[in-house]
């Protein structure tokens, strides 16, 4: 496989940056600047919040940058760094929000729970269903996150994430049908 001079120029930068040439790291900072930022934004669709991770990802790229064994794998390896830090924020997220839905659960009032009885049943259903199960549905549906992108979040295959995201539909079909029977 042919490599471009931009390919090999990132190598360069690289194999300098773990020789601790600060120049080198500027140059790869403003190289890479724009693409880890894009990749950010793709995981979360929050200018500010990709932002955000973009720069922590910096500082375990930079901190790290000396176990990299292949410069040629710069690219992956930064993107995955990215992705996993744009997967904890968004697992913190919901963390967040769950924590939050669940304190209103517990905390509203017999006259409040009618208007929302459809929205609390669903939202319980939700809850009861596996941690994988509410991921898939919290990022597909909530998130409006694509497949590709759960993917890519989850570290599997989209098919096994179609197939995690139809298996969590029909539990929560089931689920909701036998609540309303009750």
């Amino acid at each position: 496989m042919k490599r471009s001079s931009d390919q090999i120029f990132d190598e360069l930068l690289v194999l300098r940056c773990q020789d601790k040439d600060q120049t080198a790291v500027g140059l790869l900072w403003k190289r890479w600047q724009p693409k880890v930022l894009s990749w950010s934004y793709g995981f979360l669709k929050d200018q500010d919040q990709a932002y955000e991770i973009a720069q922590e990802s910096w500082v375990s790229i930079i901190k790290c940058i000396h176990k990299l064994k292949d410069p040629a794998l710069f690219r992956f390896w930064a993107y995955k760094i990215v992705q996993r830090r744009a997967a904890d924020w968004i697992k913190q997220q919901q963390r967040e929000r769950n924590s939050v839905h669940q304190f209103e659960v517990e905390n509203i009032s017999p006259s409040e729970a009618e208007p929302q009885g459809q929205m609390e049943l669903m939202l319980a259903a939700i809850h009861d269903l596996p941690q994988q199960h509410q991921q898939v549905l919290r990022l597909f549906y909530l998130e409006k996150t694509p497949i590709k992108i759960i993917a890519q979040i989850l570290d599997k295959p989209e098919g096994t994430v179609k197939s995690s995201l139809y298996h969590a539909r029909e539990q929560l079909k089931k689920k909701l049908k036998y609540e309303s029977y009750e």
